[in-house]
């Protein structure tokens, strides 16, 4: 797990201050150790350079990719690609894991950020084709892969993954993310410079233009409640690769190409027992996998099924207890799940940390939040899971278990509950619906129930003025300018078979998952922690959706396959759990309690949030909902960290308060070439490190 920048240019050189910039932006990502190198694609010369988190033992490593390794030509206008890396040292610990990395005869470089967990199996393979290797890495494996495959290298990884790629002879720069986006790519394309880093701020803060916000994903976040759900990001100009592609940086341009997808005509084959068996015989190995790791692996653990599954079933596979870390409120049992914790903790015999946050830190949290998201949240879970990467960090944990991606990818959510309504409905299964109609009734409440049902056999004109009556406020705070721009909505991917797999795959790919991955990532790595998901294994997210809807929608009963394969391992009380929670968090309590003068304050004084929403109508609704009219907690929370988001990057420009005065030698206020080759120098003989070679 690390973090990744770098920069293209078609004619002239990079520029090298810049990239270091990013370099230094990311250093959270992976403080263990730093790397630049520098490409001539005409004489495929490279320049590897170091930093001041560079350990001494790489320089002396004598690898052809450590800093200082001679290389003809230094001539600052010869290089066009720059990659820069941050480690967080959690596979081979040794020099040999260095990055930026070459393969044996410099041909490649690549800059990597994730893990692949396979890897073992894949060096394997590739050393019986004639692949040799120097250190254990799967970077290297990555590296071995594509000379040996090229671009169908990806579909042979089982892993989370985000890498740049120079390959000299085809003279091109290759961008890949894998399957489902646990792992971010992030970047900026000008036609003449391609630059990408592993988070928006590392592009945004280095670039030589102001900062702008696009429009339409702040009208998506109030009016839709989306983010993360398409390639744009709240940056004008800043793009994301979308999971299961990559792209390609070269002469002929940029171009971007899909490697993976579900497949909606999958069916799996045998009988329900079968498919139990097979749902956990994946599972486990999924689990397996993921406790590769020369450091100690923890887990999350909220006390629900999907982290429960996790921590009991890794829990079977380690030498010593697991060491699991809780966040838990004492404002009620809405926000408390500490019980099903302590049965998950007995079953498994982990070692538990909890921590309980009474909100005095809310607000410093909430601004470093909008800094280290880079874009605006759209729900208080990210505050609980902040205290969580918090509390595995002070313990000296590196990787995580988490049970992410379960409720998306196995029907955990009750609004897939209508979904199977319509689909029984729509089937002509009157009997099953009957079946079906009360006990999500029950759960929903009748109108609910029935409207979520029915909604696509109503005109439309009804629905559209029903939802804005009853909704939760959203886009009547838009100020004219949004309001006025034109909506593409997204719709669930077609093929699917029933309206609750298309929902899932809706959920999966582009609507939740997508911006809970982004959380994760943010959260974890602002604490140099990397966290890593079993359910969202593409073997066992492909079996899943080859599954039919009734072996994740028993009735009532969500995730029903999960409960029938681990119910050997998962205690009862959560097994039987219905509730659904998850690290919540009391920001209701607290927002209509002790912050709520700070939130009018923040929401009410004048400011660039009030270029997008309308004053007035903020003040109306935040009445409502401070008197417990509107139960609106969820849109006050996306306003908060817009606004918070708005101070942080828009309102002031903090590229410039972050560098101090100085005279500019080339465009832009970054130094030259020979001037960070001096510093360096400086700066390497005061510490006394090893000299570098010039070539």
């Amino acid at each position: 797990m690390c973090g990744i920048a770098g920069l293209h240019q078609s004619d002239g050189r990079v520029d090298l201050g810049r990239l270091q910039h990013m370099s230094r932006l990311l250093r959270h990502r992976g403080p263990d150790d730093e790397g630049v190198v520098l490409i001539d694609p005409a004489s495929g010369s490279a320049r590897p350079l170091g930093g001041a988190d560079t350990p001494r033992d790489v320089y002396a490593s004598g690898l052809r990719y450590a800093p200082g390794h001679p290389s003809p030509g230094i001539d600052g206008g010869a290089f066009r690609v720059g990659l820069a890396h941050r480690r967080l040292s959690i596979i081979d610990l040794s020099p040999a894991g260095h990055q930026p990395m070459c393969d044996r005869d410099g041909r490649c470089w690549i800059v990597y950020n994730g893990e692949v967990y396979d890897f073992i199996e894949l060096r394997a393979t590739l050393e019986t084709l004639g692949e040799p290797m120097v250190g254990a890495s799967d970077t290297e494996v990555i590296l071995a892969a594509w000379r040996r495959w090229g671009p169908a290298c990806l579909s042979r990884m089982n892993g989370m993954f985000a890498f740049a790629l120079w390959d000299a002879r085809e003279r091109v720069l290759f961008c890949a993310r894998d399957r489902l986006g646990v792992k971010p790519f992030y970047y900026q394309w000008d036609g003449r410079t391609f630059a990408f880093a592993s988070e928006p701020k590392a592009l945004v803060l280095t670039q030589p233009h102001r900062i702008l916000p696009r429009a339409e994903a702040i009208r998506d976040l109030v009016a839709l409640d989306w983010v993360d759900h398409d390639a744009h990001t709240f940056f004008a100009g800043v793009s994301q690769l979308p999971a299961g592609h990559y792209l390609t940086v070269g002469e002929q341009g940029l171009a971007i190409h899909r490697w993976w997808g579900l497949d909606p005509a999958r069916r799996a084959t045998g009988d329900p027992a079968e498919w139990t068996a097979g749902f956990a015989e994946r599972f486990r190995d999924a689990v397996r996998l993921r406790l590769r790791a020369d450091v100690e692996v923890g887990a999350c653990l909220s006390g629900g099924l999907d982290s429960s599954a996790v921590v009991t079933t890794a829990a079977t596979m380690l030498e010593r207890p697991i060491h699991a870390f809780t966040c838990a409120y004492d404002e009620g049992p809405r926000y408390d799940e500490r019980g099903f914790v302590r049965a998950t903790v007995a079953a498994s015999h982990a070692r538990s940390d909890l921590v309980v946050p009474d909100g005095s830190d809310f607000w410093d949290t909430f601004d470093r939040l909008a800094y280290q998201q880079d874009e605006p949240t759209a729900g208080p879970g990210v505050y609980s899971q902040w205290h969580v990467m918090s509390l595995a960090h002070r313990h000296g944990l590196k990787v995580l278990l988490d049970g992410q991606g379960g409720d998306e990818t196995l029907a955990g959510y009750w609004r897939y509950l209508p979904l199977r309504l319509r689909d029984l409905l729509g089937a002509g299964d009157v009997g099953g619906f009957l079946r079906l109609w009360g006990p999500v009734a029950r759960r929903l409440g009748a109108a609910t129930a029935l409207a979520l049902t029915v909604e696509p056999w109503l005109p439309a004109a009804l629905v559209a003025p029903l939802r804005r009556r009853f909704g939760q406020g959203k886009d009547r705070v838009l100020a004219p300018a949004l309001r006025r721009l034109a909506t593409d909505p997204l719709r669930p991917p077609a093929g699917f078979p029933t309206a609750v797999s298309r929902q899932q795959a809706f959920d999966t790919l582009q609507r939740l998952l997508p911006s809970l991955l982004r959380y994760e990532d943010r959260n974890s790595m602002a604490f140099s922690i990397e966290t890593r998901l079993p359910f969202l294994d593409y073997r066992l997210v492909e079996f899943a959706f080859s599954l039919p809807d009734a072996q994740k929608l028993d009735g009532a009963t969500t995730k029903s396959i999960l409960r029938r394969a681990l119910a050997d391992r998962i205690p009862g009380a959560v097994l039987a759990r219905q509730d659904k929670m998850g690290f919540e968090t009391p920001a209701d309590v607290w927002l209509r309690g002790r912050f709520a003068a700070e939130a009018k304050r923040r929401l009410l004084t004048p400011g660039v949030l009030h270029e997008w929403l309308e004053p007035a109508g903020i003040a109306t609704e935040l009445d409502d909902y401070l008197a417990g009219r509107r139960a609106i907690g969820l849109q006050i929370w996306r306003w908060l960290a817009l606004e918070a988001w708005a101070r942080r990057f828009i309102a002031w420009d903090p590229r410039v308060a972050w560098r101090p005065p100085e005279v500019a030698t080339h465009p832009g206020l970054h130094k030259s070439y020979q001037q960070l080759e001096d510093l360096r120098a400086r700066d390497r003989s005061a510490a006394g490190a090893p000299a570098e070679t010039p070539g």
